[in-house]
């Protein structure tokens, strides 16, 4: 087996890389920026290429050969230009795509999609399985995340090429270090707002995240669509229960996003907020009943493990 992950400095790509590794699995990583941490590894082999090179992303597979690829590389809310943001995640993710197709190596292609695809709203059910319908409404990261996977899914791929497409909710663990997110929000805020206090979160502990994906990395047969949530979860007030929730009026909060966007002291778009208030719960009973797994962490173990190693760097806000 020989992987070829894009978005490989990344935090999903890091945690996948760094199980990878103890299983001497050959890893091919591709982004705009090199992670420090595997520089020195045996088994990896980075390029640094855009997934919006489409000729050189075609040059490496055709040299690497790789047999699985696994596709993280995403904007992720670092762009405020819709235009650029369109390029990187809609037409990179085509790139990537028919790269894969036009590999023979290749026989899987796992694409990194997202609970957040669902939108949340108030009247969401509780535990959504795969065939509940994407309504990102106006939230950008989701929207893009329905686009590729509705242009993966209509696109004839090769017989024996099998696309996963896999729906993430926020994935934590010891390496966890992203600053303006949501979890660096939960853990370094002092107070939050009082309504918030009895929202359901769910959090994929790092270590189920990269068993599962090995389990489907080895699956021949495995393709369609997954949830990739554990299948538990969690009420903010039982993670932070020392916060101070306090009554703030909720077009102050609106407002308050939307500064934070505009003048980029948040990666968290408006929208995103405004969802996040309302429970996207993921039913996982797809993926479990597969390989009859076993979480080693509930989501609110998966929230604490995060806190108590605190990666986020101390000198930010949050």
């Amino acid at each position: 087996m020989k992987v070829l992950i894009t978005g490989s400095s990344g935090l999903l790509a890091r945690m996948l890389i760094e199980h990878l590794i103890t299983k001497d699995v050959d890893i091919v990583g591709i982004d705009i920026k090199e992670s420090t941490e595997f520089m020195n590894g045996e088994r990896l082999r980075f390029y640094n290429c855009s997934i919006t090179d489409r000729e050189k992303l075609k040059s490496i597979f055709l040299e690497e050969q790789p047999t699985n690829v696994v596709h993280f590389a995403c904007s992720f809310n670092k762009v405020r230009s819709r235009s650029l943001e369109y390029i990187i995640d809609i037409n990179g993710s085509d790139n990537i795509m028919e790269a894969s197709n036009s590999t023979p190596s290749v026989r899987q292609l796992i694409f990194s999609s997202s609970s957040a695809a669902y939108g949340g709203k108030k009247n969401n059910p509780l535990w959504m399985k795969e065939s509940e319908p994407l309504l990102p409404d106006n939230y950008r990261y989701g929207m893009n995340k329905k686009i590729v996977e509705d242009k993966y899914i209509n696109n004839s791929l090769r017989d024996d090429l099998k696309l996963v497409i896999l729906r993430l909710c926020l994935v934590t663990g010891p390496i966890f270090d992203k600053p303006k997110s949501a979890v660096s929000i939960l853990i370094k805020f002092p107070f939050m707002p009082r309504f918030t206090k009895e929202t359901k979160l769910q959090f994929l502990h790092s270590e189920d995240m990269v068993a599962l994906m090995e389990l489907i990395m080895k699956d021949k047969e495995i393709c369609g669509i997954y949830n990739l949530v554990p299948d538990s979860y969690t009420l903010v007030k039982d993670i932070v229960p020392d916060k101070r929730f306090i009554r703030i009026p909720f077009f102050m909060i609106k407002g308050f996003l939307w500064i934070c966007w505009h003048l980029k002291i948040m990666n968290i778009q408006p929208a995103s907020g405004i969802n996040s208030f309302y429970p996207t719960i993921v039913d996982s009973s797809a993926i479990i009943s597969r390989y009859d797994y076993k979480f080693k962490y509930s989501s609110k173990e998966a929230f604490l493990d995060t806190k108590i190693h605190n990666r986020i760097p101390e000198k930010v806000w949050f």
